[in-house]
């Protein structure tokens, strides 16, 4: 438990340090649809990641302005920070 905390924690302090935090100004609102109940927000692109969170059917999310050929998006939703199947994004410019 504590290599994954202080794991995450330097993650944080090296995109910090980087300059790696997140630009609104290149992101777009997303809608959750094409699926039964929900979608799970992961934390790598890949649908073997650990699950953040589900983000239920309906919802809005917040897609960065980018994707990857493996069919993820980089997003977040309520907070969280993670990876969700781009089929089930609706997309919506702010």
């Amino acid at each position: 438990m504590f290599k994954k905390v202080f794991a995450t924690f330097l993650l944080a302090v090296t995109l910090i340090v980087a300059g790696g935090q997140f630009n609104r100004a290149e992101a777009y609102w997303g809608l959750v649809v094409n699926c039964r109940e929900w979608i799970s927000l992961r934390t790598y692109r890949s649908t073997e990641a650990p699950r953040r969170t589900t983000i239920p059917l309906g919802e809005w999310v917040w897609i960065y302005n980018n994707s990857y050929a493996d069919g993820f998006l980089e997003a977040e939703y309520n907070g969280m920070h993670g990876y969700v199947l781009s089929a089930y994004i609706k997309y919506i410019k702010e």
